[in-house]
């Protein structure tokens, strides 16, 4: 075996083993996209990467992000507003699930006066994952 393809078969076995670390949270992150908002696998895997990219941000890093808004951590802004975007850019505007603006916190849509709370049910309302768990 040469030393190139021995470099290439070493490399190859970090990227997998690298692979196999990140798959968890990347599922989970994707689940919760799901979950949350209707998506399918692929339109969630979809979300993370169009997050990834314009952030500037590897997806397992996104991915933790995103589950650990799920338990409680804050969520960065940056962060909130592509999520936001790429759920928006996926769903489409007339999608029931569809974030018309910001996500808004549940703090915020519980301090409405009870005649202006939202008809929607929690799930069809915009969300603000910086500070719901999902």
């Amino acid at each position: 075996m040469s030393d190139d393809a021995e470099q290439d078969l070493r490399t190859e076995v970090v990227q997998l083993k690298r692979a196999m670390q990140t798959r968890p949270v990347i599922d989970l992150a994707r689940g919760v996209l799901m979950a949350s908002f209707g998506l399918s696998a692929d339109d969630a895997w979809n979300v993370l990467v169009e997050v990834s990219q314009h952030t500037n941000t590897k997806v397992h890093h996104v991915a933790e992000d995103l589950v650990g808004a799920v338990n409680g951590d804050p969520l960065p802004d940056l962060l909130r507003q592509r999520v936001s975007a790429a759920v928006a850019e996926v769903l489409g505007p007339h999608a029931p699930n569809h974030p018309t603006a910001e996500w808004r916190s549940l703090a915020d849509r519980s301090s409405q006066p009870d005649g202006e709370r939202s008809a929607l049910p929690v799930s069809d309302q915009r969300r603000d994952l910086s500070a719901d768990p999902l």
